[in-house]
């Protein structure tokens, strides 16, 4: 229930946001007057779409402009509106929170503006567009190595309002790192030049900030007197940004306290702010914070739902496979710029020997002419057959590292999700008293913990065997407890859905294969057994020789759903991966199969899979057998 004050908070702040939208509108339409007379030349109407987004607070019309200006620009083939509308398009997408999308487009910006003196400063805009982006999606390091770039354009140009502002930025970085010094020496690099030009909504910006610093540092009441001061010099301005952001850190301030109803009250201010104005970020954290209040003081139907609005705004801005492409598109982008030098360098080369030749000429006539012409295809030939060496190399590196990622997100998903629900049950027993019950599962999440850091361990160790592919390293191993050690892992996700896990093999058996990848294709299979079987159900694992004794064959049968035909036929063989539900809605990166007939090929051995829809799945390996 939101109490008369909280009311009273939030009228005025969307009073105070409606006079702020009401000026940028003033400012919009104003520019669409301009635009509508029909009277602007193409250079003007291109400002003029660049200017717009600026003064628009929907972040799908500020796209629409800046998509609108890219059109213009390519048509009057202007570089420049060409930079500034991929520099627009992309703040658009970052504030639809489309990190990925976002980055895209600032380093195209980025791209075409680098090693142009007329756009160096352009540049140092773009630069801290790109850090605010991994600042956002939670990485520290990439928005300190574009902050970084951005202030070195700045210094000694003149251009004091974007410094200071870059300056406010870089601390704030450094600030999410925990390096609370250098966070207040930028701070206070950055006060006085915002003071000297008067600009009101960054020094709010810096009062709040170095609160945070403050409370981080122990001065609590310091910290909350700055952040109350920093969100009332907002308010004339409607930055609804900053006091969402504000509100949330008094959220945390006041739980830290353990004054939970007044963390509950700010954090309900800012999370209604953010949803205002489409903040996702500030949703996100917001209702992270207030699941864990309401969890705390044991209103579990609040707790549950601020917690599946957390998890819905979190996987919309951050995910393993979009922080890993973040990552790649920086990779990209300086491997481009390193390029270019390179072909400049190139390109300078070439130019000096045209000169050398030219001098030649003069001397050696058509002779040193054909050696020096000679010399620079053979040289090139050499240095292109070079590059595409490292292209290739590159190729394999990186296929293998999407590989090793799906291993280790397949195989630790199944013991993180079995420790989830022995925390999920222990919290219900202790809630309703339950203290015997409480310790086998103390006992259970601790087995569960031992497991998944030896899982840990051997996932790390076989990570910094890799050079560029799956190490093949056959070795003597017994059968038997290799099957053991992988149904532990399994068992309590097995129990959790009533399903007999067992193994039975005639006698021991001791295969010459390469431990890793072995555990992976057994890890993975009983996996998908569990996953594709319904509560009840039964899995199995059986081995015995061939009668050569060559090959021993394991089979891997569920009485689960069964495999549809159009799917058998294909199952190790797809382009695409594919990724299916279980029958209690668990999922997966659709690269386990994949995997598991690469690694049976690696190992010598061969794989196949018999199903029927509807009553199970049998998978059968054969695998080379350890002489006598």
């Amino acid at each position: 229930m939101i109490s008369q004050k909280h009311f009273v908070s939030l009228t005025l702040s969307l009073l105070i946001g409606i006079l702020a939208f009401a000026q940028n509108k003033i400012k919009a339409d104003s520019i669409k007057n301009e635009i509508a007379k029909g009277i602007l030349s193409p250079s003007q109407e291109m400002e003029a779409y660049y200017r717009l987004p600026t003064h628009t607070i929907a972040p799908d019309e500020k796209l629409e402009y800046a998509e609108y200006l890219l059109e213009l620009a390519e048509e009057a083939n202007s570089l420049e509106y060409r930079i500034k509308a991929y520099m627009q398009i992309g703040i658009a997408h970052r504030f639809m929170g489309n990190l990925e999308r976002a980055l895209e487009y600032l380093f195209k910006s980025a791209d075409e503006a680098a090693g142009k003196q007329q756009f160096k400063l352009f540049l140092a805009e773009v630069y801290g567009e790109i850090s605010t982006c991994y600042t956002q999606n939670g990485d520290s390091e990439n928005a300190l190595y574009y902050g970084s770039k951005t202030i070195e354009l700045l210094r000694g140009s003149g251009r004091r309002q974007t410094l200071a502002l870059s300056l406010l930025n870089y601390g704030y970085d450094y600030y999410l790192k925990g390096n609370y010094d250098s966070a207040m020496a930028y701070y206070n690099e950055s006060e006085p030049i915002l003071k000297a030009i008067g600009m009101d909504l960054g020094i709010a910006y810096i009062i709040g900030n170095r609160a945070l610093v403050f409370w981080k540092l122990g001065a609590i009441e310091k910290g909350k007197e700055d952040l109350f001061r920093a969100i009332e010099m907002l308010k004339p301005m409607g930055d609804k940004y900053g006091m969402a952001d504000y509100y949330n850190q008094l959220g945390n301030i006041y739980k830290e306290e353990n004054n939970d109803e007044e963390a509950i009250r700010h954090t309900m201010i800012g999370l209604e702010l953010a949803k205002e104005i489409g903040l996702k970020e500030q949703v996100r954290d917001a209702s992270n914070l207030l699941f864990q209040l309401h969890l705390k003081k044991g209103n579990l139907t609040e707790a549950i739902e601020y917690q599946t609005q957390y998890y819905a705004y979190k996987d919309s801005i951050q995910n393993l496979e979009t922080t890993q492409r973040l990552g790649d598109l920086r990779t990209e982008y300086e491997v481009g710029r390193k390029q270019a030098e390179v072909d400049l360098l190139l390109e300078q080369k070439r130019n000096n020997r045209i000169i050398m030749i030219t001098g030649g000429v003069l001397l050696l006539a058509f002779i040193c002419l054909v050696v020096i012409v000679y010399s620079y295809f053979k040289a090139k030939n050499r240095l292109s057959i070079q590059l595409e060496k490292q292209k290739d190399d590159l190729v394999v590196l990186n296929h293998t590292k999407d590989k090793f990622f799906s291993i280790i997100s397949h195989d630790l998903r199944g013991p993180v999700n079995t420790l989830n629900g022995l925390v999920t049950v222990s919290q219900l027993y202790l809630k309703e008293g339950k203290g015997d019950q409480v310790k086998g599962m103390v006992n259970k999440m601790s087995e569960s913990v031992d497991r998944l850091t030896k899982l840990l361990d051997t996932l790390l160790n076989w990570a910094l065997q890799q050079r560029g592919h799956f190490p093949y390293v056959p070795e003597r191993l017994d059968l038997g407890e290799m099957a053991k050690d992988v149904i532990e892992m399994f068992r309590d996700t097995a129990m959790s859905k009533s399903i007999q896990l067992e193994f039975e093999a005639d006698e021991a058996y001791h295969l010459m294969v390469d431990k890793n990848t072995t555990s992976t294709i057994l890890r993975n299979l009983i996996n998908n057994a569990i996953k594709f079987t319904n509560t009840g159900g039964q899995v199995k694992i059986t081995a015995k020789a061939d009668p050569d004794n060559r090959n021993c064959t394991i089979t891997i049968t569920d009485n689960g759903v069964g495999i549809p035909r159009e799917k058998l036929d294909g199952l190790f063989t797809l382009d695409e991966t594919i990724s299916t539900k279980g029958t209690l809605g668990e999922t997966g990166l659709g690269l386990g199969l994949q995997l598991v007939y690469e690694f049976v090929s690696l190992n010598k051995g061969k794989i196949e899979a018999k199903s029927e829809q509807g009553k199970g799945t049998t998978f059968t390996i054969s695998l080379p057998l350890a002489s006598a």
